[in-house]
């Protein structure tokens, strides 16, 4: 099977691809710059599938401020668990006005 070159600078949600890591395994990981700032190693198969999207700490960002579930669900007044489960089916701003 031919090998996926992956480009320096590719973009994946919130995380843009610095350089190839070595790999772990077969599997092939990147060290990728998330929009918070923050540098994870993420595997290439989770890359392309859109499993991970960010570094999974910068939370979430919506009318310009940035916070983690846990603090939307707070400021919505629902049960984090709730939250979550709307996420998977709309947007976070549909999620906040349910």
């Amino acid at each position: 099977m031919r090998r996926l070159e992956i480009a320096v600078g590719a973009r994946f949600g919130d995380l843009v691809v610095v350089r190839e890591e070595p790999q772990v395994g077969t599997k092939r990981m990147f060290l990728c710059r998330c929009s918070c700032g923050a540098a994870p190693v993420v595997r290439l198969d989770h890359l392309r599938s859109g499993h991970t999207r960010s570094c999974g700490g910068c939370g979430l960002e919506h009318d310009g401020e940035r916070m983690s579930i846990r603090e939307w669900a707070d400021f919505a007044g629902v049960p984090e668990s709730t939250l979550r489960a709307r996420l998977k089916v709309m947007s976070l701003r549909e999620a906040l006005l349910r």
